[in-house]
């Protein structure tokens, strides 16, 4: 009965080296390419998309209906942009109900190769957006949204996002932010620099 067992142990640790050296096994997928950055068009917390909503676009007509929407509370409301669509999109995030604190950007796009159910492999694009939480130190209701232009993709589009937190503390700024509440600096229409298409 020992020599039985001692045979065992002496060939399991072979028959597990030999299961590691396998080339059949599943590879792992390779890692995203990073597309160009989004070119922010219009960042507004006003109102003029109050749900939550991500939006890809590709036309203009589309465009036309939602860049209105969007700046629906500007006095002066920004025209809307041009856009080339036979090489470009626009996409639109929008957090809902929130504080002026609070903030939505479109961070940055990633191409992935995925595998199919027939077994194949289609490109994918993730659209990554931030979303900034305040303190609750505003209790001021605002709609922060975002509308930026990006490279023109065909294929699957999904949306995934993370959460920055802002450092609340007892200083005047305790984390700086992109835009503060008190200035009103928002609702306008961003000019890309030269080049930036």
């Amino acid at each position: 009965m020992r020599r039985h067992l001692l045979r065992v142990f002496r060939v399991a640790p072979f028959i597990t080296v030999a299961a590691g050296c396998g080339r059949g096994g599943p590879q792992a997928p390779p890692p995203p390419t990073v597309m160009p950055p989004p070119v922010v068009l219009y960042n507004d917390n006003r109102g003029g998309i109050r749900d939550s909503m991500r939006l890809v676009i590709h036309d203009a007509a589309t465009l036309a209906e939602y860049w209105e929407r969007a700046t629906s509370a500007q006095t002066s409301p920004p025209p809307v942009p041009d856009v080339d669509f036979g090489r470009e999109m626009v996409l639109i995030a929008a957090m809902g109900p929130a504080t002026p604190e609070e903030e939505i950007h479109v961070d940055s796009l990633l191409v992935s190769r995925e595998v199919t159910p027939q077994g194949g492999r289609e490109e994918t694009l993730t659209v990554v957006v931030r979303t900034v939480q305040g303190c609750g130190r505003f209790r001021t209701e605002a709609f922060p949204l975002e509308i930026v232009r990006a490279r023109r993709f065909v294929g699957p589009i999904r949306w995934a996002g993370h959460r920055q937190q802002i450092e609340c503390g007892t200083g005047p700024k305790a984390h700086e932010v992109a835009t503060s509440p008190a200035t009103g600096d928002r609702g306008r229409a961003v000019r890309p620099e030269p080049g930036e298409r």
